[in-house]
């Protein structure tokens, strides 16, 4: 009886230890970081404002339009990549259509076109899909004061690839938000082609922001 009782004991005490290690493991284990967000913003350059349609020069004005299709947004960090959504609170990536020579008070309006929460992680590179098919140009007629509306139908040249990759190093920050400001030329990646016009996005990252 006696016997049984040490090894009951003993059985008991290992079971305690057990229990005690695998608590003791668990409490060091460090809980997995909050993410951060990127934001990515996209405005036209304000030097670029008029097109030449044959021997015209056209200037742009408050009611022209250049649709942007934006799509498919990722940042990287060499080969690994966080998927970028319209908004923090998408679930699923979108296309979204822009009037990118939209104005408002300040000159190009600014879009945000991404804005996602991603892992808090030293990244290199932006990519992400952008094209356009039609430029509408109002000019005025100073001889019966009307307008009217050039357009232009635009297009990536034939087998032209739709993603730009855009290379900058930059971190986003748990809990924090990083803000990249993109620009595009809207008239210089345009570009006559025959009887058509070509588009050809002209993007470059201007500014960096860790808010």
């Amino acid at each position: 009886m006696l016997q049984r009782y040490f090894i009951s004991r003993l059985i008991t005490v290992i079971v305690i230890v057990f229990l005690i290690g695998i608590i003791s493991c668990d409490t060091v284990i460090e809980p997995s970081p909050d993410p951060g967000i990127l934001r990515i913003t996209l405005q036209s350059d304000p030097s670029d404002t008029s097109i030449v349609k044959v021997t015209d020069t056209l200037y742009v004005s408050q009611n022209d339009s250049l649709s942007l299709r934006i799509f498919q947004g990722k940042a990287y960090n060499d080969t690994v990549y966080a998927i970028l959504y319209k908004d923090i609170n998408s679930y699923k990536q979108e296309e979204i259509t822009y009037n990118i020579i939209k104005r408002d008070s300040t000159g190009y309006k600014r879009f945000t076109i991404f804005e996602s929460f991603v892992p808090p992680s030293d990244y290199d590179r932006i990519r992400f899909g952008i094209t356009s098919d039609l430029l509408e140009i109002c000019t005025l007629d100073t001889a019966d004061s009307t307008y009217d509306i050039s357009t232009f139908k635009v297009q990536p040249p034939e087998s032209a690839n739709l993603f730009v990759d855009l290379y900058q190093d930059f971190h986003v920050s748990e809990n924090d938000t990083t803000e990249i400001n993109v620009q595009i030329k809207p008239f210089r990646s345009i570009s006559r082609y025959r009887d058509s016009y070509h588009f050809i996005p002209d993007v470059s990252i201007t500014n960096v922001i860790y808010r």
